[in-house]
C-alpha cells in the first residue's frame, strides 16, 4: 500500500465525491467505477487521465491558463490559497479555491465539458429526422474539424496576438485543442427553447384525423412527426401534443401547398425559461385575421381546455398567404394577439434572478436564440472580453442581449471594487427591425438607474400630467444625427483639430445606453460607432455587410478629431471619415463558419488595419446538428 500524501487524499476524496454525487461525470472519460476502488487506485486513474491537482507539478494541465498548475513554471497557482496547519482557521488545513462568476471552480468546468462530450442524445428519432446530424460524440462534426484546420494554418498563425493576457506563449497551447477551443455551453439534451415546425393533414381522407406537426423529412415537404424530439424542450413536446389533439377536435384543415387550400400552415413554440411557459404562435393562411375565423377561435379555445390553460404563455396568430417557403411574412402588421401577455421576459445573462437585476423581452416577431441557456454562456466570454470602462457599440444587435449583459455586468463590477473606474462609458446598440427596439427600451427600463444613467420613467417630466404627451414626438433621433452641427460641437471639434486633444464631450445622461432602428451600414454611417472603442458584431450567417467590412479594414487616421457624434465630422469630407476610427477591440460572433472565415481573411491580411487576433473560442450551441457559434476577439 503506497503512502497517502496530501496530493492522494485531494485526488481521492475528489474523486470519490465526484463518483458519488455524478457517476457519469468522472467516468465518462474512461474511468472505470468499481466498488473496491481504493484510494490509490483513483489516483493512479486520475494521474494517468490528467486530472488537475494544486499540488502536482508532474500532471498539471500545460495550458497556458494560470487557473491550472503549469509544470513549465516552478510557482504554486494563483487560484489556490495555501494554508500552513496553523492559523487557527476552520480547519481546513489544504487548499481554498476561488470561484469563476458563476460559482464553478475551474476543475468543475473542466468535468463538466467532459461529461457533455461524452453524453449521447440518444433519440428516437435519430436516422429519419432531418434536424440531428450526430448522436452521439456531438463536438465531432465536420464544420468544427474545418475550423480548427483554418486557425491552425500558418496564413492565420502568424496574426495571432502572441503577447495577450490569455496566452503567454504559443508552446502553451494545449496539443489536443490548440488555438481554437471548443465548448459545449448547455446540456446536449432538452436545450432547445425555440422551435418552428411544419403543418401537414394527418389524413387526405378526413379532417377528423387532424394535423400532423414536425419537420420536412430530407430532400422532401413530406411532415415527420417528432413527439419524442430530446433536444426540445419538454414544454415544447407537450405543446406540439396538446395542439395536434386540439386539431382532431375541432377539425382544424391543414395547409396545402399543392392546391393552396386550408389554414394551419406552420407552428412556433418560444418556452418562458422562468416559467416553462409557451408562447405559441399559429401561422394561418389568411390575409387578413378574419379570415382566420370561426376555425382559430375554436382552436384556441380547445387548446386551454383540460386544464392545459397554465401550459400557455401567450398564443398569437400570424397571416402569411405568399405562396413561397418562408414561415412569416416581412409585414409586422400581419401579427395579431389572441391571448396572453405581450412579451415573453428572461433574465439578462449574469444577472441574479432574485434581485431583479435586469430582464429581457422577446415578442414573437423579434430574433431569439434557439438554445438561449447556451447563449448566456456566449455573453460571457464577449462581456469578459470588454475593459472597463468602455464605450461600446454594438451593430445587428437584435434586443441588445450581448450589449445589455456587458452594460449590466460592468455597472457590477463598478459598484462591487468601488476603485473609481466606471462601468461602460456607453453603449450603443442598433437593429432595423422596429420591435427590436421596443424590447430593448423596456429592458434598460428595467435595470437599475446607477447601470443605465437613466431616470426611471415614474420620475421623468416632474410628476406633470400631460407633459410626456407634449414632448412625445420630439427628439426621435439622437441629437446630432441630422446631420445638422450646433456651435458646441464646432467648436470642440476645432479645440481637439487645434491641440491634438481627444476630448470627449459631456453626453446627456439619456443618451448613456441608446437604440437605433437602422441596417448595420446604415447606423455605421450615421455614426453609431463613433467613439467607441468596442464594437460587436452578431451578424446573420452571410457575415458582414460589405459597407461594415470596409470600414473595419481602414487604417486609423490620427489626424480624425475625435468624435462621438456624426455632426461633429459632417465638415470633412464623407468620403474620408473613418467611422471605425476609435475601435480597438472587435468582437465577433458568428453563426456562420465559412462567412467568418471570409471576413477574417480580409480583416486580417489588410496591411493597414493592423488587427490582431487574440482568442477564437468554438461553440457547440445546437448539440446534434453540425453548427458551430464561432466567437472571435480581435485587437489593433
Amino acid at each position: 500500500m503506497p503512502i497517502l500524501n496530501a496530493k492522494s487524499i485531494f485526488l481521492s476524496l475528489y474523486a470519490l465525491q465526484r463518483q458519488e454525487r455524478h457517476p457519469s461525470t468522472f467516468f465518462a472519460s474512461g474511468f472505470s467505477p468499481s466498488p473496491s476502488l481504493h484510494f490509490h487506485d483513483v489516483h493512479h486513474q486520475a494521474c494517468s487521465r490528467r486530472i488537475p491537482s494544486p499540488y502536482s507539478s508532474s500532471i498539471g494541465l500545460a495550458r497556458g491558463n494560470s487557473n491550472y498548475y503549469n509544470p513549465k513554471r516552478d510557482e504554486k497557482p494563483s487560484n489556490i490559497r495555501y494554508d500552513d496547519g496553523d492559523d487557527g482557521d476552520d480547519g481546513d488545513d489544504y487548499y481554498d479555491y476561488e470561484f469563476d462568476d458563476d460559482g464553478m471552480m475551474e476543475d468543475e468546468q473542466y468535468f463538466t465539458q467532459q461529461q457533455r462530450l461524452a453524453s449521447n442524445i440518444d433519440c428516437p428519432h435519430f436516422g429519419t429526422c432531418p434536424g440531428c446530424v450526430r448522436d452521439t460524440n456531438v463536438a465531432e462534426i465536420d464544420v468544427i474539424e474545418s475550423a480548427k484546420l483554418f486557425f491552425s494554418s500558418s496564413s492565420i498563425q502568424k496574426h495571432i496576438l502572441h503577447n495577450n493576457n490569455r496566452y503567454s506563449n504559443y508552446d502553451d497551447y494545449d496539443d489536443e485543442e490548440g488555438f481554437y477551443k471548443i465548448k459545449i455551453p448547455s446540456p446536449v439534451t432538452q436545450w432547445r427553447t425555440q422551435a418552428k415546425l411544419a403543418v401537414s393533414a394527418a389524413s387526405t381522407w378526413s379532417r377528423a384525423a387532424g394535423c400532423k406537426i414536425g419537420l420536412y423529412k430530407r430532400h422532401s415537404h413530406e411532415v415527420l412527426s417528432i413527439p419524442d424530439c430530446q433536444v426540445h424542450h419538454p414544454s415544447i413536446n407537450k405543446a406540439v401534443d396538446v395542439l395536434t389533439k386540439a386539431t382532431q377536435t375541432v377539425r382544424t384543415p391543414a395547409y396545402q401547398e399543392d392546391t393552396g387550400e386550408g389554414l394551419l400552415r406552420y407552428v412556433q413554440c418560444q418556452v418562458e425559461l422562468s416559467t416553462g411557459k409557451v408562447c405559441l404562435s399559429l401561422v394561418m393562411n389568411a390575409e387578413r385575421f378574419k379570415d382566420c375565423q370561426p376555425h382559430l377561435s375554436y382552436l384556441v379555445k380547445e387548446l386551454k381546455r383540460n386544464g392545459n390553460a397554465k401550459l400557455w404563455h401567450s398564443i398569437w396568430c400570424h397571416c402569411n398567404d405568399s405562396k413561397g417557403n418562408a414561415i412569416f411574412a416581412r409585414d409586422v402588421s400581419r401579427w395579431h394577439p389572441v391571448d396572453g401577455p405581450p412579451y415573453v421576459r428572461e433574465s439578462i445573462p449574469g444577472s441574479d434572478p432574485d434581485k431583479r437585476e435586469g430582464l429581457l423581452y422577446f415578442s414573437p416577431y423579434v430574433f431569439r436564440q434557439g438554445n438561449l441557456e447556451g447563449f448566456g454562456e456566449i455573453s460571457k466570454q464577449v462581456r469578459e472580453a470588454i475593459p472597463r470602462g468602455s464605450k461600446v457599440c454594438e451593430l445587428y444587435a437584435g434586443v441588445g442581449l450581448l450589449g445589455l449583459s456587458a452594460l449590466l455586468h460592468h455597472g457590477k463590477q463598478q459598484a462591487a471594487e468601488e476603485d473609481g473606474v466606471q462601468g461602460l462609458g456607453w453603449l450603443r446598440c442598433s437593429d432595423e427591425n422596429p420591435e427590436n427596439a421596443r424590447c430593448f427600451e423596456r429592458a434598460v427600463n428595467s435595470m437599475s438607474m446607477h447601470i443605465t444613467g437613466r431616470t426611471p420613467k415614474k420620475f421623468q417630466n416632474n410628476g406633470k400630467k400631460g407633459s410626456r404627451r407634449k414632448q412625445g414626438r420630439k427628439q426621435k433621433s439622437r441629437p446630432g444625427d441630422n446631420g445638422e452641427m450646433s456651435i458646441k460641437d464646432l467648436m470642440d471639434s476645432m479645440v481637439s483639430e487645434n491641440d491634438g486633444s481627444a476630448r470627449p464631450p459631456q453626453n446627456d445622461p439619456s443618451e448613456r445606453v441608446t437604440y437605433m432602428q437602422a441596417n448595420a451600414a446604415s447606423a455605421l454611417h450615421r455614426g453609431e460607432a463613433l467613439g467607441a472603442n468596442v464594437l460587436i458584431v452578431d451578424p446573420p450567417r452571410r457575415g458582414l455587410d460589405e459597407a461594415v467590412l470596409q470600414q473595419l479594414c481602414l487604417p486609423r487616421n490620427s489626424k480624425q478629431p475625435y468624435a462621438e457624434k456624426a455632426s461633429m465630422v459632417s465638415h470633412l469630407p464623407r468620403h474620408t471619415v473613418n467611422w471605425t476610427n476609435d475601435v480597438r477591440t472587435l468582437i465577433y460572433v458568428s453563426c456562420g463558419f465559412d462567412a467568418l472565415a471570409r471576413d477574417l481573411d480580409q480583416l486580417l491580411t489588410s496591411s493597414s488595419s493592423g488587427w490582431k487576433l487574440e482568442s477564437a473560442t468554438g461553440y457547440v450551441l445546437f448539440p446534434g446538428s453540425n453548427h458551430v457559434e464561432t466567437v472571435v476577439v480581435i485587437r489593433r
